[in-house]
């Protein structure tokens, strides 16, 4: 048989392609490689980027995608202990660190919240209402201050007692009602004989009727 003959023979082979008894498959490494890199893509654009998520105007959080993350973290937890109590006003007042942002007060406040919600907030605050129905803390007035000269019950009675109530002139003289809430950095309010407004969180102070505030009053819940 001619070699024209034997060639014709063969079967159709590309000429590129390997040779009949070389595998035909691509490199494993490279194979691994590609799949790690599609996947990483297919994630990349089905999952959205947390900082294009959602913000609240209200707090400014972002809303979160379940499962995902800002990429910023929180705020430390801040430690707090109660420094004066006031049984007749069932005021509390709680002194943080000097250094205590405003965030990390805001993540305080929503602690406590959760706690009386757990039933677990006298691991806290003392309790205000002892013997009540509605619980050891049915009424509350926590603020919170960051410096231990201003967190007195001096002090305490005088936010207590609110912009338009009298002085009592047999106390001591101290500091006035503005001179008080200028140091105070956040307030939680219980009254669970309330219907509507059971309790109040913000940074700062404001009154009820939102006629006296502090510069840095923010509402929390």
């Amino acid at each position: 048989m001619t070699e024209n003959a034997q060639q014709d023979k063969q079967p159709f082979r590309n000429p590129n392609a390997p040779d009949p008894d070389k595998p035909t498959g691509g490199h494993p490494i490279v194979a691994v490689v590609g799949g790690i890199f599609a996947l990483w893509l297919i994630l990349w654009i089905v999952i959205p980027n947390p900082k294009d998520q959602p913000t609240d105007p209200k707090t400014g959080l972002t809303t979160i995608t379940p499962g995902l993350t800002t990429g910023t973290p929180s705020a430390p937890h801040v430690t707090s202990r109660t420094v004066a109590v006031l049984p007749d006003y069932n005021a509390v007042a709680v002194l943080v660190p000097p250094d205590t942002t405003d965030e990390q007060v805001a993540q305080l406040l929503q602690r406590f919240k959760k706690a009386r919600l757990d039933e677990t907030l006298a691991q806290y605050i003392p309790p205000t209402t002892k013997g009540n129905k509605l619980g050891p803390h049915a009424i509350a007035d926590i603020y919170v201050f960051s410096e231990r000269e201003w967190a007195t019950p001096n002090t305490l009675r005088v936010v207590a007692l609110g912009p338009h109530s009298p002085q009592d002139p047999k106390k001591k003289a101290g500091p006035t009602f503005a001179e008080a809430i200028s140091h105070l950095r956040g307030r939680y309010i219980i009254n669970l004989h309330e219907a509507e407004h059971r309790e109040r969180g913000s940074i700062g102070y404001a009154d009820e009727d939102g006629s006296t505030h502090t510069a840095n009053y923010k509402e929390l819940f």
